[in-house]
C-alpha cells in the first residue's frame, strides 16, 4: 500500500490544533476568571454600599461620609478596569476560538485526504487481487 502523501501535513495540523485547544483553554480560563474578580468586585461594592447606607442612618460624620465616598469611587474605578479587561479577555477568546476553529477545519481535511486515500488504496489492491485471480484461473489445468 502507497503511503499517504500528506501524512506530515496531518501530524502538523493536529499538533496545531493541540496547541490552539490548550490555548483556547487558557484564554476561556483566564476569562472566567476576570468574570470572578469582577463579580467579586461589584460583591463588595454593594456590600460597602450597604454599611455606608446603614451608617448614615445611624448618623456618621462628614469626614467618614466623604472617605466613604473616596472608596466608593475607588470601587467603581476597579469596576470600570475589571470590566474592560473582561472586554479584552472575552474577545482574545473570541480569537483563540477563530483559530481553533481554522486548524480544526485544516485537520478534517487532511483526514478527509487520507480517508480518500485509504479507499482509493484499497479499490487498487481489489484490483490487483482480481487480475491474479482472473491471470490464475486463465492458466492451462
Amino acid at each position: 500500500m502507497a503511503k499517504f502523501r500528506f501524512e506530515f501535513l496531518l501530524e502538523l495540523a493536529t499538533e496545531a490544533r493541540e496547541r490552539e485547544a490548550k490555548a483556547l483553554q487558557a484564554a476561556q480560563a483566564a476569562e472566567q476568571g476576570a468574570r470572578d474578580r469582577l463579580a467579586q468586585i461589584q460583591h463588595y461594592c454593594d456590600e460597602y454600599r450597604r454599611k455606608l447606607t446603614q451608617s448614615a442612618q445611624t448618623g456618621i460624620s462628614v469626614v467618614q461620609f466623604r472617605d466613604y465616598q473616596l472608596f466608593l469611587g475607588k470601587l467603581d474605578d476597579a469596576t470600570r478596569q475589571q470590566t474592560a479587561e473582561v472586554t479584552r479577555l472575552a474577545t482574545e477568546r473570541e480569537a483563540a476560538l477563530a483559530r481553533f476553529a481554522e486548524c480544526e477545519k485544516k485537520l478534517k481535511a487532511y483526514e478527509a485526504l487520507k480517508v480518500r486515500h485509504g479507499k482509493q488504496q484499497d479499490k487498487l489492491e481489489l484490483l490487483r487481487e482480481q487480475k491474479l485471480l482472473d491471470e490464475f484461473n486463465s492458466r492451462p489445468r
